[in-house]
């Protein structure tokens, strides 16, 4: 009975120490198909090398305490990782300016050793358990069964229970406890040496003694949540408060007013541009809740709809002081594509603030999901889009491609002080820039905290050569590729009072 319980266990700590891979990544080098494909490639070859060597030396040391050895090993790594996986994902992250070969040699150097003991269990156990040749097949078949329940329970535990309840760093000593828990019920064996199943009690019972600062690095950090789809992390510096994800800042705000600091949301005013009269606003991302309060001074009574995938964000954005919700603000959780496709509403404005970071969702990117925009857009209506990188990378300059390619007109503003670029997009007739100027001069916007003359003048005709540029579609927008990894610095730059600030 003991050694299909070994089976399933170990299954199910290889198979969750898999999924929980992607978390301890994202936050270095996001959660892009370059990551997934990293984790899988090695896990797969890890446990092809585990099976090999476990099916060699089963055959030499055919003993329980012989796996005991190997799960106590594994129980060490495990361990290991709960102390330093994130020093070393960084150190990785900063040598290969997160490129996707650095992401597979993360992955190697953190994953492959106890991807590979984990393999080993398997033809280990089914050695053990062969002790009637006549019945191999049924032996093997039973133990590969039990094997794989456990490791469905593993993937089912640590991605729907574990990933959105606790930290990383629980999650991986709770791994670490079992797999040294699992040693310690192998070297029980027959108790030959009684200081094995000793130590391995202790190293599953180390984890206790080491202190979890809730993910804290500074004084400066105020909060840190882990959810199921980022780390979220509220720190303040420099008189300033700061909502960030997997290390991408994505709004701040100052402490002594409260009033917004990011420099990119002062530009949201510019749609009013484009569409002079704003009533319904759709904004994809939520980041701290920001654009509304831009917008509501210019059009009292606005109804803004916000789309968010994760609760988490608007939960903290409005705790931390980001969103002060309007009578006329509403939440909506989940994908923004699916809630377009599912909705009979239009909207004067649709505001996309989702490119950012180091997993850009491609599937907001396209052609398509522009012309699905358009559907639910009045007849005046706009698309505007923040780009946090501006426009010198590949995908930056595709997407504005493909924007151009899909509506009549399209309005560029470079962030002043910052990397940001604001589009403002839609199918009315391309103005001039006096014309701008005149309906910036005339706009009931004087509330704006970047008055819409000073926007104006931050027009920008960018052109390009659209010889080497992507059109993208929803069955080619390579984005991982597309976007400049590492060397960019995401924090966004700040706008004082008095005079500008940059503050990285």
């Amino acid at each position: 009975m003991i050694l299909p319980l070994l089976a399933g266990l170990c299954g199910a700590l290889l198979m969750a120490l898999e999924i929980l891979a992607s978390r301890i990544l994202a936050p270095y080098f996001g959660n892009s198909v370059y990551v997934w494909g990293s984790i899988i490639s090695v896990f797969l070859a890890s446990m092809s090398l585990g099976y090999f060597w476990g099916g060699r030396l089963a055959d030499r040391h055919p003993s329980l305490a012989a796996l005991g050895r190997l799960l106590l090993l594994s129980a060490l790594w495990l361990l290991a990782l709960r102390l330093w996986s994130a020093e070393v994902t960084r150190a990785v992250a900063d040598l290969t300016a997160a490129s996707p070969g650095g992401t597979l040699l993360a992955c190697t150097l953190l994953f492959g050793v106890p991807g590979v003991l984990f393999g080993m269990v398997s033809p280990f156990v089914i050695r053990l358990a062969a002790d009637d040749l006549a019945r191999l097949g049924k032996t093997s078949g039973r133990i590969y069964a039990v094997s794989t329940v456990g490791s469905l329970a593993g993937t089912l535990l640590c991605t729907f229970v574990a990933i959105p309840r606790f930290p990383v760093t629980q999650i991986l000593a709770a791994l670490a406890l079992g797999a040294g828990a699992t040693a310690a019920l192998s070297l029980a064996d027959k108790m030959r040496r009684p200081w094995e199943p000793a130590l391995a009690i202790l190293v599953a019972l180390a984890v206790f003694a080491v202190r979890d600062d809730g993910g804290a690095r500074s004084e400066e950090v105020v909060a840190v949540r882990g959810t199921a789809y980022q780390t979220l992390e509220i720190f303040d510096r420099a008189g300033a408060r700061y909502l960030r994800s997997d290390r991408v800042t994505q709004s701040a705000i100052w402490l002594d007013s409260g009033e917004i600091a990011s420099r990119y949301i002062h530009y949201a005013g510019a749609a009013l541009l484009a569409t002079p009269r704003l009533r319904r606003v759709l904004a994809i991302g939520m980041g701290g809740g920001l654009v509304s309060r831009v917008l509501h001074r210019a059009a009292p009574g606005l109804v803004v709809d916000y789309v968010e995938l994760d609760p988490a964000v608007p939960e903290m954005a409005e705790q931390f002081g980001f969103w002060r919700p309007d009578d006329g603000d509403r939440v909506h959780i989940g994908d923004g594509r699916q809630f377009l496709n599912r909705s009979s509403l239009t909207w004067d404005l649709i505001y996309v603030d989702a490119y950012i970071g180091l997993a850009v969702p491609f599937h907001l990117t396209t052609r398509e999901f522009f012309a699905v925009a358009r559907d639910h857009l009045t007849p005046q209506g706009s698309v505007a889009l923040n780009l946090a990188a501006g426009l010198e990378d590949p995908f930056s300059r595709s997407l504005l491609h493909t924007l151009r390619e899909s509506f009549r007109t399209t309005l560029v503003f470079k962030v002043r002080g910052a990397g940001n670029v604001l589009l403002v997009a839609n199918d009315s007739p391309q103005p001039s820039r006096a014309e701008l100027e005149v309906r910036a001069a005339t706009a009931a916007a004087e509330d704006l905290p970047m008055p819409l003359t000073e926007i104006v003048r931050d027009l920008t005709d960018w052109q390009y050569e659209t010889a080497d540029l992507i059109e993208l579609r929803d069955d080619f927008a390579p984005a991982e590729h597309l976007v400049t990894l590492g060397d960019q610095d995401f924090d966004l730059a700040l706008l004082a009072s008095a005079g500008e600030v940059d503050e990285r």
